[in-house]
């Protein structure tokens, strides 16, 4: 039975916005605009990231709430599930949790404290029940079929770490502590477990589907096949492994152009999906640090390396699920 709902919760720097891509275009399936909670959680009154952001966006959304934002992606559900097809959304969960968790059993704590309020969202009466990781209502997270997508810790680490200093948020000086803080947060896959093990938890509940980002770059025909079967969609529809690069620019026409260069441009620049043959030569930590220490120094070099060590578990434990 096809789902009624898919959820992309992603990790970042997974190819996570290949995968929403892909699956965007099956015949099926429509779209909403991905990532919107980036807004409530880093820019609005109650953003729960270590520190308010300075993007040129955040003076669009000084007010954008939870719930404002929860309304605006539930209205677009909905308009989707009107049509007759089955609607796409994508968040990473960090996104949608509350700060105390996102603080908890940190190296690097954020330098906001503990001191911030929860944001609560509703949605017929009812929010999150405490086997609910994130800040979306039960009756709504529960709705959907979640997509997890991990890939390699000492994949993700760097490519986030480079983003980042395209972005212009460097790590010395005063804002170290929050670099460090958010360095820490896109290390650990502590966020997609919880969410996978939260719909687990429950056999009324979609069992989720584990993507693995390297692999679908090996072999994305092979795997969103694999992924329209465990969906229950049409695996044989046609999906489009090319494209205009102004429909990755419209997809993602809601993000700053700073955002949309640092963390989605090889994505933007693309006309396809670019396969990569290599990804399955074995990972040495130690090799990769050497090469971290040559790009941004040794102190940051090894507190990558640390970070790594320490995501290790949760991504071993997804990966044994994966497609």
């Amino acid at each position: 039975m096809p789902p009624q709902r898919i959820y992309i919760l992603s990790h970042p720097r997974t190819r996570c916005n290949l995968l929403f891509r892909l699956l965007g275009s099956h015949p099926s399936i429509s779209a909403t605009p991905p990532l919107r909670f980036v807004f409530p959680y880093s820019m609005g009154p109650e953003y729960q990231s270590s520190e308010r952001s300075k993007q040129q966006d955040s003076d669009r959304f000084p007010d954008m709430t939870y719930q404002d934002m929860f309304d605006l992606v539930r209205s677009g559900i909905e308009d989707i599930e009107a049509t007759g097809s089955i609607p796409l959304a994508m968040e990473h969960p960090h996104h949608i949790m509350p700060y105390t968790t996102l603080n908890q059993n940190t190296k690097f704590p954020s330098p906001r404290g503990d001191q911030v309020e929860r944001p609560t969202i509703l949605f017929e009466g009812t929010s999150s029940s405490e086997t609910n990781p994130t800040l979306l209502p039960d009756t709504f997270l529960f709705s959907f079929t979640p997509v997890v997508t991990i890939r390699h810790p000492a994949r993700v680490l760097p490519s986030f770490v480079r983003a980042k200093y395209h972005a212009g948020s460097g790590s010395s000086g005063a804002e170290q502590g929050t670099f460090l803080f958010e360095l820490e947060k896109a290390a650990r896959f502590r966020w997609e477990r919880l969410v996978f093990e939260s719909f687990n938890q429950d056999d009324r509940n979609p069992r989720p589907i584990v993507i693995d980002g390297d692999k679908l770059a090996q072999d994305p025909q092979s795997q969103m096949r694999m992924l329209c079967e465990r969906l229950g969609i049409d695996a044989n529809a046609k999906i489009e492994y090319t494209w205009d690069p102004a429909q990755i620019q419209e997809t993602f026409s809601h993000c700053s152009k700073e955002l949309k260069e640092a963390f989605f441009g090889t994505l933007n620049k693309s006309s396809g999906v670019i396969v990569d043959k290599n990804l399955d030569k074995p990972i040495l930590v130690a090799d990769e640090r050497r090469r971290w220490a040559e790009e941004w120094g040794e102190e940051l070099a090894s507190q990558m390396e640390h970070l790594v060590c320490e995501a290790m578990e949760d991504y071993l434990y997804l990966r044994q699920f994966a497609v």
